[in-house]
């Protein structure tokens, strides 16, 4: 994050207006725009927003993959959306940065997702 956080509920990451699209069988980099992820260092908590859109094709499995000095480190937390599907997490700040990637199972068609991610500092 090229900016210094403030207090309170702060923007970190979203997708384009349009959505992210993954193919059937492939995954994709939600956060790719950002080489080392999302900066979650400075805040208490994050919150992650998504949603697959009603018009997608199948199910989308979100991995929120922490990481360290610019390296995937875990897997904290694998989330599946159906189309349609809309959710909200709350995590305390899992380290440094934080990677999402998008997964769609061979034979779901295209699928479109929106991801969000506040961060929380008191």
């Amino acid at each position: 994050m090229s900016q210094r956080a403030q207090r309170g509920n702060n923007l970190l990451f979203m997708t384009e207006p349009a959505g992210q699209t993954i193919d059937a069988g492939k995954s994709v980099v939600v956060t790719g725009t950002l080489a080392d992820g999302i900066h979650v260092q400075p805040f208490y908590t994050i919150r992650i927003i998504a949603g697959n859109r009603i018009v997608s094709e199948g199910a989308v499995t979100l991995k929120l993959i922490t990481k360290i000095d610019q390296v995937n480190f875990l897997v904290l937390d694998i989330l599946t959306l159906d189309p349609g599907d809309q959710l909200t997490r709350t995590y305390h700040a899992p380290g440094l940065d934080l990677a999402i990637k998008a997964e769609v199972a061979d034979g779901d068609g295209v699928n479109a997702i929106d991801v969000a991610v506040f961060g929380f500092k008191f």
